[in-house]
């Protein structure tokens, strides 16, 4: 059977219990620190998910509010319902942002400082290839989408 059965053969039993112990709590403590990230990660979707809501909220509010200065008439009942919707999204904006750095802090606590120093480099690094993934498709329109310009005679 080869080496397999050597290793076996030749392990103590005790030695061998007290690898399987040893795996056994790695593999959970992995486990663990994998939910605990996944967490982080579903939360700063949220968040995300939060901060866009709100920016769509104030894009119509302004939207609303020029109408009125160009002397459109808007439903005031409209108005007060965005400004609910932001007032809710920056409170919601504001206890994730609470919650996201709660968890990661919690996280950081539970690396050694060696590990935490690796995970915040890994983190800016991401962070950073994001934001140049978002200018540069910024810049360049997916071909997937196109544009049609109409004249108006208004």
């Amino acid at each position: 059977m080869g080496i397999f059965d050597d290793v076996l053969n030749s392990a103590k039993t005790g030695n061998f219990e007290e690898v399987l112990t040893k795996t056994k709590t790695y593999a959970e403590d992995a486990a663990k620190k994998s939910a605990e990230r996944l967490e982080i990660s579903k939360k700063k979707i949220e968040l995300l998910d939060s901060k866009t809501k709100l920016v769509k909220a104030y894009e119509n509010y302004g939207r609303l509010q020029y109408a009125l200065v160009e002397g459109d008439e808007v439903s005031p009942e409209e108005l007060k319902s965005l400004e609910e919707e932001i007032q809710l999204q920056k409170n919601r904006t504001e206890y994730l942002d609470a919650e996201v750095e709660e968890l990661r802090q919690k996280f950081l606590d539970s690396l050694s400082r060696k590990n935490q120093k690796i995970y915040e480099r890994e983190t800016r690094r991401s962070e950073k290839e994001a934001v140049r993934q978002a200018r540069r498709d910024a810049r360049h329109p997916s071909p997937d989408i196109s544009i049609d310009a109409e004249e108006n005679d208004e």
